[in-house]
């Protein structure tokens, strides 16, 4: 213990004894660094140009089962697949621009794509523009083919609705028709107590009757299917007439305008000052001890 505190003490005796020395290089350093950061103030550095967009990705009808009860919308590409895709497709003048560079992320879980494009010019604002115009015009094409086919299906779905219509007329006139001549037959039995030609022709007298019987139930049969069938589609129309009435605004676009800032390049003065401060007393007590 001893030891240690006579060394100490040394250490201390010698800092105190080059005291002017330490002092003296540390303020040299102090003002080198001084002199450095007056030397940068006067270099007018490169400023980098900042342009941003946000863009909402848009949706596509896809008909996977024509026969069901609604038609799937999704996205027409995922954010994910366009994060990568875009550069490939679109950035083509941006690559070979030098100097500009541009990033693309998704916004938290939404459907939405923030892509920053920075370089030594202010032409980035018009290169993202141009980059964002082509992505909205190939999705609203996309769009618009979907939403052709889709508009066919409908047309498909109204001309059943109608052909089920008719069948539904024609059943209903051909029960009809079965009930009147049972009613005929009924009265001409009642009242005459003769037998029609078709019973002349049956050895049983209700054979005809049975006949009309089973004929009407077949034809109530298809009635009911034809029903069914007629409501099933109603329902599908119903779906997608909503479907499309709103698909309109959900159209691939641009949020708001691009925004464009410059990003000017920082000068930390005091952090230089602080650095060469800190060689200098570093550099002295070497040269002290030394």
């Amino acid at each position: 213990m001893e030891e240690n505190t006579v060394e100490l003490f040394d250490y201390f005796r010698v800092i105190w004894k080059r005291k002017i020395l330490i002092i003296v290089v540390t303020l040299v350093c102090i003002v080198v660094g001084v002199v450095v950061v007056v030397m940068k103030s006067r270099v007018k550095l490169p400023v980098t140009y900042r342009a941003i967009a946000v863009v909402k990705i848009g949706q596509k009808v896809v008909l996977t089962q024509p026969s069901g009860a609604s038609s799937p919308v999704v996205y027409i590409e995922s954010p994910g697949n366009l994060a990568e895709s875009i550069p490939l497709k679109y950035g083509v003048s941006i690559k070979e621009t030098p100097g500009y560079h541009l990033a693309i992320k998704q916004v938290g879980q939404l459907s939405m794509l923030e892509l920053t494009l920075t370089g030594p010019d202010r032409g980035v604002e018009r290169a993202l523009k141009e980059m964002v115009d082509m992505l909205v015009g190939e999705h609203r094409r996309k769009t618009k083919v979907s939403l052709v086919v889709y508009t066919n299906y409908i047309k498909k779905l109204e001309a059943d609705v109608e052909m089920f219509e008719e069948n539904i007329a024609v059943i209903n006139a051909s029960i009809n028709e079965i009930k009147r001549r049972e009613r005929m037959y009924l009265e001409k039995m009642v009242t005459a107590g003769t037998e029609t030609k078709e019973e002349e022709r049956r050895s049983n007298p209700s054979s005809f009757l049975n006949m009309l019987y089973l004929r009407a139930i077949d034809r109530e049969r298809d009635l009911s299917k034809s029903r069914e069938r007629l409501r099933n589609t109603q329902y599908q129309l119903i779906v997608h007439h909503t479907t499309i009435g709103s698909f309109e605004e959900h159209n691939t676009e641009m949020i708001g305008e691009i925004k464009t800032t410059v990003v000017k390049p920082g000068k930390d003065t005091g952090h230089t000052i602080i650095v060469a401060g800190v060689a200098g007393l570093i550099m002295s007590l070497f040269i002290a001890f030394f």
